[in-house]
């Protein structure tokens, strides 16, 4: 899998009580990424891969498929989506594997720290940019993340 376009990662807080957020749409699936209303949300280009974190793990690589963001016409903070692909996903939701810890999955735990929802470029996170340092740095994360999650 090439992961030239993984740029991004997004912080999700499962809503309604659920443990974990987007569970039902493993590999293949399409779904409706909830995204603030407030954030540059026709940001990731179409075609861009993101990172999707909650409760500490990495769960999803997804790919967005649109253009821009649409409108839930529901209430709340997060009333716009992006239509996303998954192309990788946690499988065991019951026990998550030690090596999905989203501080494994990016090499550095100040990921952590990354929260509020908002899609996250990579490269302006001054956290990845000290762990991934150089001008490959980007590439170099993208082959862990390929190697570590076996992606084929």
């Amino acid at each position: 899998m090439d992961l030239q376009n993984l740029k991004w990662t997004k912080n999700i807080v499962p809503q309604n009580n659920e443990p974990w957020a987007y569970q039902p749409f493993g590999k293949g699936h399409l779904f409706k990424l909830a995204w603030r209303d407030n954030e540059g949300n026709n940001r990731p280009a179409r075609e861009d891969l993101l990172l999707l974190r909650q409760r500490g793990y990495v769960t999803h690589l997804v790919r967005v498929l649109d253009y821009k963001s649409e409108n839930d016409a529901w209430c709340g903070d997060f009333n716009l989506y992006r239509i996303v692909e998954t192309l990788w996903d946690i499988g065991d939701w019951s026990i998550p594997a030690a090596a999905f810890r989203a501080g494994k999955v990016f090499d550095y735990p100040a990921v952590l720290r990354y929260e509020g929802g908002n899609a996250m470029y990579l490269t302006d996170l001054p956290t990845f940019k000290a762990h991934w340092q150089g001008d490959d740095g980007l590439k170099a994360f993208q082959a862990h993340v390929h190697t570590h999650l076996n992606l084929a």
